[in-house]
């Protein structure tokens, strides 16, 4: 009985250890244990290039700021300091009839710069100078005087005249100045105008003068020095112009707004040029007074004289110039050195407004009045 037993208990054993194991069991499925998925070998993390340690940045140097060009001055003339297109050449001077017989004159108008002064009988004559402008038709021509031993080179002109007593030619001859002798070496330039009497019908035209003074060599840039021309530093005497009685005509210089000029008046009737018609009326009027004085014209076989004038030291003198009247003090020193002209009270120069310019050289006994 009790190996009975013992048989039993060793059956339900192994019953239980058999029930227990299901891969013995044909009848059981049995999942299948899943394949782990493979681990991806990581890709190994690049080692980082190293940054580069930056080159130091260079500082920039300052680009200079370009010095503005300089705009070049222009030409201008050496007579009126006005600004002209192209160098321009020595001018062309004429000596110029002023007994009423001449009147009215031709190319007048259209002159540069006019001296007037009184002769030895008192009655003026011109001496115009061209630069600027080169007209065709200008006189009556006439002859020169001892002035222009002085103010021809001054100005670094050539002269064109009539003739001249024996001692003025020879003057001008010792002081080497170009002369073109308008019945002489420059008879090609000139003519006589048969609707006047002699001697106040003899004509010259500048662009004739101008192929004479070419076939001499002597056309060339001139060399002078020029006025000093500007703005007035301040205001003058608001005047309108000037009267001047010369014996030859009760001259008046008028002011004209319009122009911003002077109107020539002789004996109370406008200065025109015969062909234009266009009155003379000149940017500046100046007078000036000098000593006059009868020069030595020797050898003078026929008893001629000459008036001079000293342009040397300095003396009183009026500027007109845009409606003003400055009472100055001229000055020259030099054979070559223009006229400078000084305010008699603080002694500041006042220059010469741009544009043509007439100057009275009066003797000391002939007054003038201011026109207010």
């Amino acid at each position: 009985m009790r190996k009975t037993l013992l048989i039993l208990m060793a059956m339900l054993l192994v019953l239980a250890a058999c029930s227990g194991d299901d891969d013995d069991d044909p009848d059981v499925e049995i999942e299948p244990t899943p394949t782990a998925e493979p681990t991806a070998t990581p890709e190994p993390t690049p080692t980082p290039e190293p940054t580069p340690t930056p080159e130091p940045t260079a500082t920039p140097i300052p680009t200079p700021t370009p010095e503005p060009t300089p705009t070049p001055e222009p030409e201008r003339s050496t007579l009126t300091g006005e600004p002209v297109d192209q160098p321009q050449q020595r001018p062309m001077a004429v000596r110029i009839d002023n007994s009423p017989n001449a009147r009215p004159h031709s190319g007048l108008a259209e002159a540069d710069l006019v001296y007037e002064s009184p002769t030895e009988a008192g009655v003026t004559r011109f001496v115009a100078f061209y630069q600027t402008n080169a007209p065709e038709v200008v006189g009556p021509a006439r002859s020169a005087r001892l002035m222009d031993v002085d103010i021809i080179p001054l100005h670094d002109a050539i002269l064109a005249y009539s003739g001249a007593s024996i001692g003025v030619q020879d003057r001008l001859w010792q002081r080497g100045l170009p002369l073109l002798h308008l019945e002489g070496n420059a008879g090609a330039a000139s003519w006589r105008d048969t609707s006047r009497f002699a001697p106040h019908n003899l004509y010259t035209s500048i662009p004739a003068l101008r192929e004479v003074a070419e076939g001499h060599g002597w056309n060339r840039e001139a060399e002078n020095t020029p006025f000093t021309s500007g703005d007035a530093p301040f205001d003058g005497l608001p005047e309108s112009g000037v009267n001047i009685p010369y014996v030859s005509g009760f001259v008046e210089f008028r002011y004209n707004e319009e122009t911003d000029s002077y109107d020539r008046l002789v004996g109370g009737v406008e200065a025109r040029d015969v062909g234009s018609n266009e009155i003379v009326s000149p940017r500046n009027v100046i007078v000036m007074w000098a000593p006059f004085f009868v020069g030595d014209i020797a050898p003078n076989t026929r008893g001629e004289i000459s008036n001079d004038v000293d342009l040397y030291g300095s003396g009183n003198a009026w500027i007109l110039r845009n409606g003003q009247r400055y009472e100055v003090e001229w000055r020259r020193s030099e054979q070559s050195e223009p006229f400078r002209f000084h305010d008699r009270e603080n002694g500041e120069e006042i220059p010469l407004a741009e544009g043509n310019i007439w100057i009275n050289v009066l003797p000391f006994e002939l007054s003038a009045d201011p026109v207010q």
